[in-house]
């Protein structure tokens, strides 16, 4: 009985978390494809996913926001060309 709490503890958290990352991804995803219609630039396939991937790791190994947009870009930017 014991084991239950403690998994459910364990489990509650992570669940948050993914939860919160789904939801900055989404943002993210939102704010990529919004500037790239502003820039009348169809994403090529895969860049979006691949560049608020890469945001999320940023962010989440202590990148400040705007310093994880401007490596994102510029890494997207290389890779994908334009």
């Amino acid at each position: 009985m014991r084991v239950f709490p403690a998994f459910a503890l364990v489990l509650g958290p992570l669940s948050a978390t993914a939860s919160d990352n789904s939801l900055i991804t989404q943002f993210c995803r939102t704010a990529v494809k919004a500037e790239l219609q502003r820039a009348v630039t169809v994403p090529p396939e895969g860049m979006v996913a691949d560049t608020c991937r890469c945001f999320l790791l940023e962010v989440q190994n202590g990148a400040g926001i705007q310093t994880a947009q401007a490596t994102c870009k510029a890494k997207a930017a290389e890779a994908y060309g334009l």
